[in-house]
């Protein structure tokens, strides 16, 4: 079809047919009529109030391929999963990321309880793919004894990021010890917001669903999380070295100015950095 009829949406929605104006039509319906379309936001188990807000082209796509629609599939294939296979390889092997993929194709799509049953719309579906390839990830990698997510997080950049600027050891032990600090100062929200834009690569836009938020507001988030982690970090270092905080900012300017890539690949050997999923 190749648009909702509003009138027939109204009928299927019945108590909420005052909601029908406000729903978009996906790019591809894949054979779902309007009453097969409230069948499907019903099974998501969400208030009838949100259902406009949802990603109907990715829950449309997920009911497709749990159909087994043999098009939905080769979407899936070849145009969501590759860029989550992508983001794996920031933090993984190649071997390690083929055979998650595979895992992770399996499970979601046959068992009792395949993964994509789980996906409601409330985000983009390539945002739920990506956080289940990395829980996927975590638990084919051997878990690290007493390893905390906060330990993962506070995983410190290379040492080659410091070797210009804090080139003797004690120094470089002393940073390790103290952005392991700074981290744990961090809120729970502050920490899951750096690992899933820093590791796992979320875009704003894919974020802001899961926080039911404006992507302004999540883009403040990230942005404070950072110069929060960055400014606690300075002053710890500022008395662990016993230097003033303007001569600490000026030691690790080239820790600053790449702290996006020296976090994530710091974080890339983390065991259990994104939210489950079911």
């Amino acid at each position: 079809m190749a648009a909702w009829n509003v009138e027939a949406l109204r009928r299927a929605l019945g108590s909420d047919e005052a909601l029908a104006p406000r729903f978009s039509t996906p790019s591809r319906t894949w054979g779902v009529d309007e009453a097969a379309l409230v069948s499907v936001l019903r099974a998501t188990g969400l208030p009838s109030t949100v259902w406009p807000e949802l990603d109907l082209d990715g829950l449309l796509l997920a009911h497709a391929c749990l159909k087994n629609d043999a098009m939905a599939l080769r979407v899936l294939d070849a145009e969501l999963l590759p860029p989550v296979a992508a983001a794996l390889r920031r933090r993984a092997s190649a071997d390690d990321v083929d055979e998650a993929m595979q895992v992770l194709r399996a499970r979601l799509l046959v068992g009792a309880e395949p993964k994509l049953t789980k996906y409601s719309g409330r985000g983009p579906l390539g945002a739920f793919l990506r956080i289940a390839a990395s829980n996927v990830l975590s638990n084919l990698r051997p878990v690290v004894a007493n390893v905390t997510d906060d330990d993962d997080l506070a995983a410190v950049p290379d040492a080659s990021d410091l070797e210009s600027k804090l080139a003797r050891r004690d120094q470089q032990q002393q940073f390790r010890q103290v952005f392991r600090e700074a981290v744990q100062s961090l809120t729970a929200r502050e920490r899951s917001l750096l690992r899933m834009s820093l590791l796992d690569g979320l875009s704003i836009d894919e974020l802001a669903p899961m926080y039911g938020a404006h992507r302004a507001s999540v883009a403040r988030w990230v942005s404070a999380a950072k110069e929060r982690l960055s400014a606690i970090t300075r002053s710890k270092l500022s008395v662990a070295l016993q230097l003033p905080e303007d001569d600490v900012e000026r030691l690790l300017t080239s820790v600053q100015n790449g702290f996006e890539l020296s976090l994530s690949r710091a974080l890339r050997e983390s065991g259990n950095s994104a939210p489950k999923i079911g």
